[in-house]
C-alpha cells in the first residue's frame, strides 16, 4: 500500500449551530481511489469543502504531502495540486470552452498540461472548444468541469458528485473518465450518491451516516455488506 497522500484526521464542520461533519478520520494513498458514500446530507461535499479550502473546519487537521494545511487557503492547496470538481460543475457559461480550460491552468502555470491533451482525453470537448460552455449539454459541461480540473495536473482530483442529474449513459462515461484518470496515477476522491457505481470504482469507502463514519474497508466487502446493501445499494 502507498503512503498516504491526503490525510484527515478528526474533522468537524459545522453550518451556524448545525454540526455537517462530526470526527472524520480518513486517509488517502498516493495513487488510489478513495469513494465517500452515503445519503443526501450525510456530510460528503461538506468534507471536501473543507479539505479543498471552501470552508474552515471548526477543529481537526488536514494534511497534503506531509504538510498540514488545514489552515492554507484553497487558491494555494490547488497551486500545490490539490484541485476540487464541485458539485453542480460550476463553469463559466458565457466564456468558451477553451477559455474555461484556461482558467482551470492559471494556478498551476508551470505545470499545467496543454489543452491539446484535454481534447484527446474530451474529444467531444474539441468539438466544441470555440462554443459558450453554457451552450453544452449537462453532460457535456460535466466533462468540461473534470477537463478544467485535470489541466491543471494535480496530484488529488476531489470529484463532488460527478454523476448528479446525468443521464444513465452519460453516467458511464462520466465514470470511463474517472478510471482513466485514476488509470494516469492521479488520486482520486470521489464524493458520489450512486454507492454502488462508486465503490465498483474504488479501492476504499466510507460510508457516512448524520455526519460520522458508519462503515469502512475495501470497497469489494462493503459491495458485499448486508447493513451497505441493505441501505444504500438495494437489490440491481
Amino acid at each position: 500500500m502507498s503512503e498516504p497522500i491526503l490525510e484527515v484526521e478528526s474533522l468537524k464542520v459545522a453550518y451556524g449551530r448545525v454540526q455537517a461533519v462530526r470526527d472524520v478520520s480518513f486517509t488517502v494513498p498516493e495513487g488510489g481511489l478513495v469513494a465517500l458514500v452515503g445519503a443526501n446530507g450525510a456530510g460528503k461535499s461538506s468534507v471536501l469543502a473543507a479539505v479543498s479550502g471552501l470552508m474552515r473546519p471548526g477543529s481537526g487537521r488536514i494534511r497534503f504531502g506531509g504538510e498540514d494545511i488545514t489552515r492554507r487557503p484553497a487558491h494555494r492547496r490547488i497551486a500545490a495540486g490539490l484541485v476540487l470538481v464541485p458539485e453542480g460543475r460550476q463553469i463559466l457559461g458565457t466564456l468558451t470552452v477553451a477559455e474555461n480550460l484556461l482558467l482551470g491552468a492559471h494556478r498551476r502555470r508551470r505545470v499545467a498540461a496543454p489543452e491539446s491533451e484535454m481534447y484527446d482525453l474530451f474529444p467531444v470537448l474539441a468539438e466544441r472548444r470555440a462554443l459558450p460552455a453554457g451552450s453544452l449539454s449537462g453532460g457535456e459541461q460535466q466533462m468540461l468541469a473534470i477537463a478544467r480540473a485535470m489541466i491543471a495536473r494535480p496530484r488529488v482530483v476531489l470529484l463532488d458528485e460527478p454523476s448528479m442529474g446525468l443521464a444513465p449513459k452519460m453516467v458511464d462515461e462520466v465514470f470511463a473518465v474517472i478510471e482513466k484518470i485514476r488509470a494516469s496515477g492521479v488520486t482520486v476522491v470521489l464524493v458520489e450518491q450512486n454507492a454502488r457505481r462508486a465503490l465498483r470504482a474504488a479501492d476504499t469507502g466510507h460510508v457516512l451516516e448524520t455526519g460520522e463514519i458508519a462503515h469502512s474497508g475495501p470497497a469489494s466487502e462493503l459491495l458485499q455488506d448486508p447493513r451497505v446493501v441493505k441501505a444504500y445499494l438495494g437489490v440491481e
